[in-house]
C-alpha cells in the first residue's frame, strides 16, 4: 500500500512538472525536460517493482486484530488454493458460477421471483441462510437448476415464472387462503413501483413529465440515476441506490401518497391539460366512446354495467360533460385497479 501511495505521489509530481513546460524555453526547458524524463523512469521502475512484489506474494489480507495473513476464502469457507501472482478474482468468479453453488443462483432466482410475485421464496429477499429455508424447496431447486442449465439466462427464468399458473392466478381470495402470505395460493396484490406509477399516470393522461436535463418525453423508468429531482418518485419510495439491499425501495402505501394523488395539483393538471388524451377524446368521440377510452387507458378493461349506469346518470344530471369526464378520469387514476398489480 505504501508503494502504491508513493507511485501516486510521483505521478502527481510529474503532472505538475509537465504543466510548466510550455512556459519555459532555452536551457530552463532542457533542464525541466530532463527532470520529467527522470521522473517517468522512476515511476516505471516503481511500478515494475510493485508488480514483481505482487507476483511473488500470495494473495491475502492482514487480520487487523491478530496481524496474521488471511488467505482468500469464499462464503461457504471451502478451501481455495492460490498461487503467488494469481488473481483471486478469477477463483471467485469460478466459485460464484459453480453449478453446485446455490448462493449465487439462489439469490438471483429469489430476486426475480419476488419482483414478479411481490413475495420471495425466501423472505427477507436478501436473507439466504440455512436457518431461513425457502417456503417451497422443490420449486426453489427447480428454478435454480433451470437458471444454471440455461447458462445463467435471466430471460429464461422470467419466461418460466410469467408463463406459470402461479403468476396468472387472480388476487381474489377464498375463505381458506385469505391469510396466506407464503404459499402463493393466490396472487399477492402490490402497488406499482414509483417509476412505473408515474409513467402510468403520464401514459394514461397523455401528458409526459419534465425531468431537468433530460429530453422531453423521457420516462421515469429511463432515468439512469436517482439524483433527478422528483417529489412524486421520492414520495412513492424510489431507491436511493446507496447500497445493494433490496430494502431501499419502499412499496408500502402511505397516507402522504394518497393525499398527493387525491388532493395534489399534479394529477388534476394532467387530466385538464389541453394537450392531453381526454381533450382529444372530447373533441372527436361520443359519450360511450369517451367512457370506454377512459377505462381502457386506466384499468385496461371495459366499464361494468353498474359503472356505466352510474356514469350515464351523472351525465344526465345537468353537470357539464367535461367536468363529469374529468371527475371520472380522476377517480379511475385514484382507484386500486389502476395503482396495483392484481
Amino acid at each position: 500500500m505504501d508503494q502504491k501511495k508513493r507511485i501516486a505521489e510521483m505521478e502527481k509530481s510529474l503532472r505538475e512538472q509537465e504543466t510548466v513546460l510550455d512556459k519555459l524555453s532555452g536551457e530552463e526547458l532542457e533542464k525541466a525536460q530532463k527532470k520529467v524524463a527522470e521522473q517517468k523512469k522512476k515511476i516505471e521502475d516503481a511500478t515494475r517493482q510493485l508488480a514483481e512484489t505482487r507476483f511473488k506474494k500470495k494473495p491475502g489480507v492482514i487480520q487487523p486484530r491478530t496481524r496474521k495473513m488471511m488467505a482468500p476464502q469464499p462464503l461457504d469457507r471451502s478451501p481455495v488454493e492460490t498461487r503467488p501472482g494469481e488473481d483471486p478474482r478469477l477463483l471467485l468468479a469460478k466459485w460464484i458460477t459453480d453449478p453446485a453453488n446455490e448462493n449465487f443462483s439462489g439469490a438471483m432466482v429469489n430476486r426475480l421471483w419476488k419482483h414478479f410475485m411481490s413475495v420471495g421464496l425466501v423472505e427477507p429477499v436478501d436473507d439466504l441462510r440455512a436457518s431461513n429455508p425457502p417456503t417451497n424447496p422443490q420449486l426453489w431447486r427447480t428454478l435454480n437448476k433451470e437458471f444454471v442449465a440455461s447458462g445463467y439466462d435471466l430471460k429464461h427464468v422470467m419466461r418460466l415464472v410469467l408463463n406459470s399458473r402461479t403468476y396468472q392466478l387472480s388476487s381474489a381470495t377464498l375463505p381458506g387462503n385469505q391469510a396466506d402470505r407464503k404459499f402463493f395460493s393466490h396472487y399477492f396484490a402490490r402497488r406499482l413501483p414509483a417509476e412505473v406509477m408515474l409513467d402510468a399516470v403520464s401514459s394514461a393522461t397523455g401528458v409526459p413529465d419534465d425531468f431537468k436535463g433530460y429530453p422531453a418525453g423521457t420516462r421515469a423508468v429511463q432515468l439512469p440515476e436517482p439524483g433527478v429531482a422528483s417529489y412524486f418518485l421520492t414520495l412513492f419510495g424510489r431507491s436511493d441506490r446507496v447500497t445493494a439491499c433490496a430494502c431501499e425501495r419502499m412499496g408500502e402505501v402511505t397516507l402522504p401518497q394518497l393525499l398527493h394523488l387525491q388532493n395534489g395539483d399534479e394529477v388534476p393538471k394532467k387530466v385538464r391539460s389541453s394537450e392531453g388524451r381526454l381533450a382529444g377524446w372530447l373533441k372527436n368521440g361520443n359519450d360511450d366512446e369517451v367512457i370506454e377510452e377512459l377505462f381502457w387507458a386506466t384499468v385496461t378493461r371495459r366499464p361494468r354495467a353498474e359503472e356505466l349506469r352510474t356514469i350515464r346518470e351523472s351525465l344526465a344530471s345537468g353537470d357539464p360533460c367535461e367536468e363529469v369526464y374529468r371527475d371520472l378520469f380522476w377517480a379511475l387514476l385514484n382507484s386500486k385497479d389502476f395503482a396495483f398489480n392484481h
